[in-house]
């Protein structure tokens, strides 16, 4: 056990040390304005060469240095959740490799050797979401990593039509006959990733990993490589007109969907998954409002104060032995004080209170939409998106801080595990003081907004109604029986998964049984071994048939031959 702790400190204090070397060369980057592209040619073949790319520039070391600081805070905070467990040392090797292929995501800007991170990030969330080896755990592993195969079947048909231009770089892409066809198919791949409609039913699902895995995952690794994808691509993206649109349509549909499931959810776990949903949608309305660095931006701020929210979550199942209804926990702020005290500091963020992380990244982005070039439905549906933050999120804290007594009587739950209160306190830090300092990273806008006193207020206005409103939706922690059609809708994510992934993956293995049978055992079983060998086994079995009348007539002209002689 200490060496297994012992490796677990080592790999903590790794990540850390990259973390500060990301900050350090962030510095030096920054300060003299450069960049470094290296590369190495692994092979070439006719007039296509096959590169191995590595960017450092700011935005690849400023994600980075992030992605290290939260997988530090989780690798310490698994000292303490995962104590026990048998197979904690397979556990933290896949995280690691985790952490791995997302670097590799960030800093390969070539799109064939960018699947070492892409592919990597799909086979070992597939890993960490089947680790408790149970069939809930089985199924979601299954859904979560055949979705993400349609986005790598997409990556790979974006590679497929590069090989025109002959390189993969993307820093040096021109337009081509085909360069609408690679936009298409990198829109596909990021929408997966980042699980926008209708590839949204995934994300609860991966709920099933253990909850410091999804507070590395909803972060700021998995859910987004796909926005980190397109802020990459997003040059060659905007140069169409439908992308935009289409972008904007589909990352308000996401927010209002995951909001108003969320009101209907008692799972804690889910509830947070559904509100990293809703913040994905914000990030890819951003994008399709033109505004790269707003969604980079707000990517930064939600990865710290998420990755929070899930360690006080994560914190209060461990206490109450893996319960994780709402109904059934309740008043925890006299038992754990430090851990609602930072759960409500990281609900806050979430819904935009006024100076913290969220707020300066998702009220720049609303204002945005605000003044954009949008008609007013689409501006009214994304203020409802942040109305309907506000609600699943002070309902959250209402069952889980000021619910009712739980069913249950717990002594031991006590705030004083320091390996689950230190990153805890790291990571607030974040949540308070994140938006402000990466301010001082983002403050040169490409955009200026100017907006009158009343659009202006309108956003905190509706916050505060929200707030007001949330207080209906406190049941007090009664159990509620769900019968009637729109409870069921809803908690089940509008029948995504039984309209679109059953159908789809049904149809897909419908198409692999036919060809199970016609090909392989069918006409493939004929012209090849199978075949082959019942053809010759015919023809030995005719040839011996004749060979054994041929000798028995011989035999018989022998006889008589033999008499007469």
């Amino acid at each position: 056990m200490f060496s297994l702790m012992g490796v677990e400190l080592c790999f903590c204090l790794l990540l850390f040390f990259w973390f500060f070397t990301m900050c350090i060369m962030l510095i030096y980057l920054c300060m003299n304005n450069i960049c470094f592209l290296l590369s190495w040619e692994l092979f070439s073949c006719m007039s296509s060469g096959v590169n191995f790319d590595l960017l450092f520039d700011w935005m690849s070391c400023s994600f980075s240095g992030l992605v290290c600081f939260i997988s530090g805070c989780v690798m310490i905070f698994s000292l303490s959740y995962m104590h026990g467990d048998i197979n904690s040392y397979r556990f933290i090797l896949t995280v690691m490799f985790f952490v791995l292929s997302m670097n590799f995501l960030i800093f390969i800007p070539s799109l064939i050797s960018l699947l070492l991170g892409w592919d990597g990030l799909g086979l070992v969330s597939f890993c960490l979401v089947i680790y408790y080896q149970n069939n809930k755990s089985l199924a979601a592993g299954m859904l979560t990593v055949l979705m993400n195969r349609v986005g790598d079947c997409f990556i790979l048909g974006s590679i497929s039509v590069l090989v025109i231009l002959g390189h993969w770089n993307i820093m040096c892409f021109w337009g081509f006959t085909g360069f609408e066809v690679v936009n298409f198919f990198i829109m596909i791949a990021g929408m997966t990733k980042s699980a926008q409609i209708p590839f949204s039913s995934w994300l609860p699902a991966a709920m099933a990993a253990p909850t410091p895995v999804s507070a590395l995952v909803h972060s700021s690794t998995l859910v987004t490589a796909g926005v980190f994808l397109f802020i990459r691509f997003f040059n060659y993206l905007s140069m169409y007109y439908w992308f935009n649109v289409f972008m904007v349509y589909i990352s308000i549909m996401t927010t209002i969907m995951s909001g108003v499931c969320a009101l209907y959810e008692y799972d804690m776990k889910k509830i947070i998954a559904l509100s990293t949903l809703s913040q994905l949608g914000v990030m890819m309305m951003s994008m399709g409002l033109g505004l790269p660095m707003m969604a980079l931006f707000h990517l930064y701020t939600h990865a710290m104060f998420k990755a929070l929210l899930f360690m006080c979550g994560g914190n209060i199942i461990h206490c109450f032995n893996g319960k994780q209804d709402m109904r059934q926990i309740g008043n925890v702020s006299k038992l754990l004080p430090i851990s609602c005290m930072f759960l409500n500091i990281s609900n806050m963020a979430l819904c935009g209170m006024p100076f913290l992380a969220g707020f300066y990244s998702k009220d720049l982005i609303i204002e945005g939409l605000v003044s954009g070039n949008m008609n007013l439905f689409m501006v009214l549906m994304g203020v409802l998106g942040v109305c309907l933050t506000v609600l699943y999120s002070v309902r959250f804290s209402l069952f889980i801080i000021w619910g009712n007594e739980s069913s249950e009587l717990y002594v031991n739950i006590k705030d004083e595990d320091m390996k689950m209160i230190l990153p805890m306190s790291l990571l607030v830090l974040g949540a308070l003081w994140g938006g402000l300092i990466f301010q001082s990273l983002f403050s040169l806008f490409s955009v200026n907004i100017f907006l009158p006193i009343g659009l202006k207020l309108i956003v905190p206005f509706m916050i505060i109604v929200s707030l007001v409103m949330s207080f209906s939706f406190w049941e007090k922690g009664q159990v509620v029986n769900k019968s009637n059609l729109l409870d069921h809708m809803n908690s089940s994510m509008w029948f995504i998964s039984s309209f679109i992934c059953f159908p789809t993956l049904s149809g897909f293995k419908g198409l692999c049984n036919n060809n199970l049978k016609v090909v392989d055992m069918g006409w493939f079983e004929i012209m090849g071994g199978q075949g082959l060998f019942d053809m010759n086994r015919f023809m030995f079995i005719i040839l011996e048939y004749w060979l054994m009348i041929t000798f028995n007539c011989y035999m018989i002209i022998f006889f008589i031959v033999f008499m007469f002689i």
